[in-house]
């Protein structure tokens, strides 16, 4: 259960997303995603009878052909095929890293080989009063018991993932098997190509459940160093919604891979 290309980064420690205004809400809290190992993305569509099972508040569900941030692959799709482009847009997120910091506690393992993973689901959606982008957060998962405990002392819950990995340094496939309550997502591939420096951090807007209260208003800044495109085969198994979603997507696509650099998680309400 270790990454075997440990990337070696710094965290400066200071805020991606910059300081709050006197008009933000008192509580609020912040995450630090320190030294990011690896990060990848697994990109689908969700059927809308599906997808509307999984809206609260008031959201609404963004079509895929309204998304002007989709993946150029998908875009691809629903231009040849249509009927598709009603469905809305979807991905679950994975983040290795060296170190999670929630607020005053840092969750790092004393075997350095060993990381924190920290995964999301997303579905894309709209907020009720503006009708601008705010995309819900179905779940959230980690796979240390000391991370879900820090969570949930911050009043976020986090459900329970396993991961095993072997990401190798020659040509053969890497292998990222994950867990995620009954879903069970196997991704067998490697990088190709060149890397490419990431010049801008990765920004998204979320809307993330909360314990003993109402949702989270959460801001993602994601700044890691390298990206590269993959190639490789995903397999789902179970038959939890995620799973379903995933097997009932006309498409499945995985990447690119991140590397090095770190992030974080702004929380408030």
């Amino acid at each position: 259960m270790t990454l075997g290309v440990a990337i070696a980064t710094t965290w400066c420690g200071v805020s991606l997303l910059g300081a709050q205004t006197t008009g933000e809400r008192k509580d609020s809290q912040v995450w630090g995603l320190q030294g990011l190992r690896a990060g990848y993305c697994v990109r689908f569509l969700l059927e809308p009878r599906l997808a509307s099972r999984q809206l609260r508040d008031g959201f609404r569900l963004l079509r895929a052909d309204q998304d002007s941030t989709i993946h150029p692959a998908i875009r691809r799709m629903i231009q040849t095929q249509p009927e598709f482009a009603s469905w809305a847009p979807s991905s679950v997120c994975f983040y290795f890293t060296d170190a999670v910091q929630v607020g005053r506690r840092r969750v790092v393992e004393k075997d350095a080989r060993r990381y924190q993973m920290i995964a999301a689901w997303i579905l894309g959606t709209q907020e009720p009063k503006t009708g601008g982008r705010r995309d819900i957060v179905v779940d959230m998962y980690a796979s240390r018991s000391t991370l879900r405990r820090a969570a949930e002392a911050a009043r976020v819950r986090l459900e329970d993932a396993h991961s095993v990995v072997a990401d190798r340094a020659d040509t053969t496939f890497d292998i990222y098997n994950v867990k995620l309550e009954r879903t069970v997502l196997a991704w067998h591939g490697r990088p190709t190509g060149d890397s490419t420096r990431v010049e801008r951090p990765i920004q998204e807007s979320w809307s993330v459940p909360g314990l003993r209260a109402g949702a989270w208003t959460a801001r993602l800044a994601m700044s890691p160093m390298w990206s590269r495109p993959l190639v490789g085969s995903l397999t789902v198994q179970g038959k939890g919604d995620l799973a379903k979603a995933l097997k009932a997507s006309p498409i499945r696509f995985v990447g690119p891979l991140y590397r090095g650099g770190g992030g974080e998680l702004r929380l408030s309400r």
